[in-house]
């Protein structure tokens, strides 16, 4: 049995239909998308992935932004306060905050209450009591040419969780005591939050 006699048996008779053809390519198509899916690292998922929400990023960067502002509002305060410490020199201060103070604006709140009273036949009452409760925050004009500002009525402390003070006389160990003490004082600290260094030429 030759060479030519071997083909002949596996060439079908005739030529093949075109959607053989198309099958065949749909079915090496599908096989090498298998394959390449499977080599994918499973955190490359750009399909399923869902975007970020704009609304919580918004939200991230005002907290962000407010954090930053506090901080820097803080570390100024603090630099004016520590310069005048005797023996301290040039002050330069850095806080670390873990929260921005959380403030609790005045609301009028109107509470609206419906009492229902239903009696079924074997004589039993029912009583059904629905609230409505409806709150608007409270605004002031501001001195500025700004419009209005919501009332605030309590405002705490931001939270603190660390700070790095340099000073000129931060070698001196009586003026380092000081420094330290001052600002634990301000803002009640642990010892361990509050660092002092001496400044480098």
């Amino acid at each position: 049995m030759g060479k030519d006699e071997l083909w002949k048996g596996l060439r079908l008779p005739g030529k093949p239909p075109w959607y053989l053809w198309v099958g065949v390519g749909v079915l090496i198509l599908g096989t090498l998308l298998i394959s390449i899916s499977s080599v994918s690292p499973p955190g490359d998922l750009r399909g399923t992935a869902s975007p970020p929400d704009p609304g919580e990023a918004g939200r991230q960067g005002v907290q962000g932004s407010e954090l930053f502002a506090t901080a820097r509002a803080l570390e100024a305060e603090l630099e004016e306060i520590l310069a005048k410490v005797e023996g301290a020199g040039r002050v330069k201060v850095s806080v670390a905050l873990a929260a921005t103070p959380v403030r609790e604006y005045a609301t009028n709140t109107r509470a609206v209450q419906r009492s229902t009273e239903e009696k079924n036949q074997s004589g039993g009452t029912r009583v059904t009591t629905e609230t409505d409760e409806d709150g608007q925050l409270v605004l002031a004009r501001t001195s500025t040419l700004q419009g209005e500002e919501p009332v605030v009525v309590r405002e705490s402390k931001p939270e603190i969780q660390g700070v790095v003070v340099v000073a000129e006389g931060g070698r001196d160990p009586y003026v380092r005591l000081r420094l330290i003490e001052a600002v634990r004082t301000l803002w009640a600290l642990a010892p361990h939050q509050v660092q002092v260094l001496p400044m480098g030429n």
